[in-house]
This record gives C-alpha cells, sequence and structure tokens, in this order.
C-alpha cells in the first residue's frame, strides 16, 4: 500500500509539471483523450460488476480493455507531454489485470481499481487540464462520444433478441452508465425542460437494454439523448429539410396506427419513438419560435401521451384517435416550419457560436440553469 502512495503521489508532481506545458494542446486532441478516460472508468465499472457476480472471468476482460483498446489511443499524448507520465499509466494499466483477478480478495481487487481511477484522474488533470474538464459543455460532447459508442457496441452484442457477445453488451452498458453519470453531474447546471427529458431517454435505454430491444431502437433512443445535448449547445441539424421531418412523423404516425391495430405492439412503440426521437425533435427548436404551446402541446402528446397508451395496451381506438389528434397538429406544423428556413436555422447557429465565443473569453459558464 506505500509503494502504491508514493507512486500516486509521484504521478501527481508529474501532472503539475505536465499541466502547464501542455495547455496548448490541440481542444479535438484533448476530447479524443478525455474520451477514452472515461472509456476506461465504463470498464472499471463492468469490472467491479463482474467481482461482485463472482465472474473473473468477464471482469478480467474488462481488466485487460483499457491496456489492449484504449492505451494505445492515449499512448502519443502521453509520451509527448510526459514519457514518465506515460510510464506509469502504462504500469497501473498493465497490472489491473493480475490485480483483479481470481487469486485476490473482493476487496484487494477494489484498492486496484480505486488506485487506477485515480490515476485516470491525475492524467486527466496533466493532460486535459481542470479548468476545460470542468466545462460543462465539454461534459456534453463527452456523454455524446460514450453514447456513440455503446451504439456499435450493442449492436455487436445482440442477435434476434439474444445476447450472442456478453463482453460487448458490457461494454455498450458500461459507457451508457459513464455517459448518465457525467450527465448527474452536470445536471443542475441545464436547462430543466431538457434535462427531464434526458432522463427520461435514458430511461427508456435501460429498458431496452433490459429487454435485450432490437439494435435500432437502442440507437433512436441513444440519438434522443445526443440531440438534446446537442440543442443544448445550439447545435443544428444539417441533414434533412425541416419539411422532412414533418413528412416522416406523419409517415411514422400512420404505421404505428396499422402495426397497433395488427397487435404488433412493441413494433408500434418503436415507431412512435422514432417519430418523436428522430424527426420531431429536429422541429422543436423552429416550432418553439413561432409557436411555444403548439410545441408543446405535440411534445406531451407524441413523447407521453401516445406512448403510454400503447405501453399500457389501450384499445386500438384510442391510439387511432390519440395519431389522428397529433396528425392534425402537425399540419399546423407544416405552415410555421417554411417561415424558418433551414439556412436561417444555421445563420442563427452561427450568431450563437459568436455570442459563446465572447462568453467564454469573459469566463462566464456557457450554460447556466
Amino acid at each position: 500500500m506505500l509503494k502504491s502512495l508514493l507512486a500516486i503521489f509521484a504521478l501527481i508532481v508529474i501532472a503539475s509539471s505536465v499541466s502547464t506545458a501542455f495547455a496548448d494542446a490541440d481542444y479535438d486532441e484533448k476530447l479524443a483523450f478525455a474520451g477514452s478516460l472515461e472509456e476506461t472508468l465504463g470498464h472499471f465499472w463492468a469490472i467491479e460488476q463482474n467481482l461482485d457476480d463472482n465472474n473473473a472471468e468477464l471482469a478480467l476482460v474488462h481488466a485487460t480493455h483499457p491496456i489492449a483498446e484504449l492505451y494505445d489511443i492515449m499512448k502519443p499524448v502521453l509520451q509527448k507531454s510526459s514519457p514518465d507520465l506515460d510510464s506509469q499509466v502504462n504500469q497501473i494499466l498493465v497490472d489491473l489485470g493480475k490485480k483483479t483477478g481470481k487469486d485476490v480478495t473482493r476487496q484487494d481487487a477494489q484498492d486496484a481499481i480505486d488506485e487506477a481511477r485515480e490515476v485516470v484522474e491525475i492524467a486527466r488533470t496533466a493532460i486535459v487540464g481542470d479548468e476545460l474538464s470542468q466545462d460543462t459543455n465539454f461534459k456534453m460532447k463527452l456523454m455524446q462520444g460514450l453514447l456513440e459508442t455503446s451504439k456499435g457496441e450493442y449492436e455487436e452484442a445482440i442477435t434476434d433478441g439474444e445476447i450472442s457477445m456478453m463482453a460487448e453488451f458490457q461494454d455498450g452498458s458500461a459507457f451508457v452508465w459513464r455517459s448518465q453519470q457525467i450527465f448527474d453531474e452536470i445536471k443542475s447546471e441545464l436547462p430543466e425542460h431538457e434535462a427531464e427529458e434526458i432522463e427520461e431517454f435514458y430511461g427508456d435505454l435501460w429498458a431496452g437494454y433490459d429487454s435485450r430491444a432490437n439494435p435500432e431502437e437502442i440507437t433512436t433512443m441513444a440519438n434522443g439523448v445526443i440531440h438534446e445535448l446537442d440543442e443544448i449547445m445550439g447545435v443544428e441539424s444539417e441533414d434533412a429539410d425541416l419539411l422532412d421531418y414533418v413528412e416522416n412523423i406523419r409517415s411514422l404516425l400512420k404505421e404505428t396506427k396499422e402495426e397497433y391495430a395488427a397487435g404488433n405492439t412493441d413494433e408500434a412503440l418503436s415507431l412512435a419513438t422514432k417519430a418523436y426521437l428522430d424527426n420531431f425533435e429536429f422541429l422543436e427548436s423552429p416550432i418553439a419560435q413561432q409557436n411555444p404551446e403548439l410545441k408543446e402541446d405535440i411534445e406531451h402528446m407524441m413523447r407521453e401521451e401516445l406512448r403510454d397508451m400503447i405501453k399500457a395496451g389501450a384499445p386500438a381506438s384510442e391510439v387511432d384517435t390519440q395519431v389522428d389528434a397529433i396528425l392534425v397538429k402537425m399540419n399546423d406544423v407544416a405552415k410555421i416550419v417554411p417561415e424558418f428556413p433551414f439556412g436561417a436555422l444555421i445563420a442563427m447557429t452561427s450568431i450563437l457560436g459568436v455570442v459563446i465565443a465572447i462568453t467564454k473569453i469573459k469566463g462566464s459558464k456557457l450554460i447556466k440553469k
């Protein structure tokens, strides 16, 4: 234990000298490095879960992932900043497998994981810096990166509603978990409405993991969180004309009625979720500019009422009535959207970017409750 404490102290000394030297590193480079650290923390959590389940084999898989998959990404940055720091981070990750293996006690394994976590934070301070690490927008981008990676892991893990690759399934869940941990850290700094939506999306995402949902559904739910974060940061999509989203919603809701009437409840719920997360989410901002009440009405009717009705097994006639009421309101949306052409939204985003930059220079926080 004394040896470990001395090693940690040595790393802190190294980190303090490195952080100034690395201050001018590229923002994207720091973001990528921090993203690897977050995935590493996700693996640490997975080790703990498997140790608690007495699954030493899977614990070892996650103990070796950081050194086998993530260290090579971090190594160039670590070496450029400090060969000593690189060497000690490498050693900690190399040793993690044997220090959390079946031949050690649960407490000794936990001590090794906690020590590795400390090293992760030391490396974060040295490379990313404390100020950027605490920046709300930076943390939101880390959340997005974790969720993007989780989608691929889940898709690889699930075959016909069953887990075919457990390590990848646990990777996906670990990255979702870590992204939610970051969300909990910054939730109080986010707009209340968006924070509530993100919490609900996480609930849906975990429910999807529990039910071994189709990977496409998991992607849709993860994208819901990602898009909410984009909205908070002022990022607008350039992928489609806004009227395309209106047509997509109409089509998906009509399919929802058909599938629900045919008894395909899961498919109906998936279609209704896509109508909201993959489409209406992109219309919320322009609709709110012209008619906030309309935006709130449709959001409530589609995200909450319709999906709750499907989950509860409501009569098909009630679902049809709900969908028809939403479609009527979408006609009003179609009249509003052309008043906010997509180019105008992009221009608004550019202006917001300038304001953010000026605010940042003055040292103000970008996101306030």
